[in-house]
């Protein structure tokens, strides 16, 4: 597997299949999209690709909002994460630091500039509750709307 510590800032060399999440536990629901995403990549000759983040997003707004409570707790940490991942198939993992930066990301520019021109994402797997950006104002019909990306 090929370990990206943040998105390549020149982007990755060839297009991939994607999925995004934390994958904290890789357990039974994770491994079926694990399963899912491997599949389509194979049909597609893509290499299945997972975006994932350090620290949680919600670890990271409950420290910058001083509220610990908020954090989820951690099953595991991110060497288990990585095998786990790996064994489930992923041969690109990009870890992605989750800091103040990266959540002002506006959503139109996570999927212009992450997901279509750094990540060339030719198939795209995420759950219906999915948000993203800035104030997670983007979500799964803004995805459906960018139809080069889902």
């Amino acid at each position: 597997m090929h370990l990206f510590r943040g998105v390549p800032p020149n982007g990755l060399s060839e297009p991939c299949a994607l999925t995004i999440g934390n994958f904290d536990g890789v357990h039974v629901g994770h491994q079926a999209m694990l399963t899912r995403l491997c599949s389509a990549a194979r049909l597609r000759g893509l290499p299945p690709t997972v975006l994932t983040f350090e620290p949680h997003p919600r670890e990271y707004f409950a420290r910058a909002y001083n509220k610990p409570e908020l954090a989820p707790p951690r099953i595991s940490g991110l060497r288990d994460k990585i095998v786990n991942l790996a064994a489930n198939g992923v041969r690109q993992l990009i870890v992605q630091r989750f800091n103040s930066r990266f959540a002002a990301i506006s959503a139109e520019t996570f999927i212009e500039e992450l997901l279509i021109k750094r990540l060339k994402v030719q198939w795209l797997l995420v759950g219906d509750d999915f948000r993203f950006g800035a104030g997670r104002r983007g979500d799964l019909d803004m995805l459906l709307d960018r139809k080069s990306v889902v």
